[in-house]
């Protein structure tokens, strides 16, 4: 990945996180980042949005990985994203870079689409017409989209509390050291994220 400049994130790619965020396929490469208000992820073919509250601020603003990403910008309400996560299935890497570059990556990973006949192209139609038959509204919100209005399923609860609890466990004094010394130069990120760690370790 040097070839591209991605940094490579100082943490393995949480095992539960491509089920989390719904990806399908089996493509090694794919990323994340925060597009027209949805958390997202892309994998050079396929798309999806999923839980922003329930996955990918827990995720971005853990301590474990917050620190890291302050100086990227992977998308807001008023802005697209100018950097995405990188996510490396089979070597379990996570790397940040710019949002072209990182898109390049996940194309190349895919043969040419190919040219279909109309005859090829009306099969598809008729097959994606199958397909959403038999939609699931059940799966639809736990990729996100109702997230605002129907909360969390129990499962999505018990999915992000392994998730915490997986990246709490690459918390070490030396990075908790980091933040407090960031903190103490007024680093926003810094004080954000202790200042939730607080929280949590009053509730606990």
């Amino acid at each position: 990945m040097n070839e591209h400049n991605f940094t490579l994130l100082p943490i393995t790619l949480p095992p539960m996180l491509p089920k989390m965020v719904g990806v399908v396929g089996n493509s090694r490469y794919f990323s994340l980042a925060y597009w027209g208000s949805k958390a997202t992820w892309f994998d050079g073919r396929g798309l999806g949005t999923f839980s922003y509250f329930g996955v990918y601020s827990p995720l971005i603003e853990h301590p474990a990985l917050a620190i890291h990403l302050e100086s990227y910008h992977l998308g807001s309400d008023d802005l697209p994203p100018t950097h995405a996560i990188l996510c490396d299935c089979l070597e379990q890497k996570m790397y940040v870079g710019d949002y072209a570059e990182v898109e390049k990556v996940l194309e190349t990973q895919h043969p040419p689409v190919p040219n279909l006949s109309p005859e090829e192209f009306s099969q598809l139609s008729e097959q994606i017409a199958l397909d959403m038959a038999d939609f699931d509204l059940e799966q639809f919100q736990r990729l996100g989209m109702f997230e605002l209005f129907a909360g969390h399923s129990e499962q999505q609860k018990l999915e992000l509390v392994e998730l915490v609890q997986w990246l709490d466990r690459l918390v070490t004094e030396d990075l908790l050291q980091q933040y407090v010394e960031a903190a103490k130069k007024g680093n926003w990120t810094a004080i954000s994220v202790l200042q939730k760690l607080s929280q949590r370790l009053q509730k606990s």
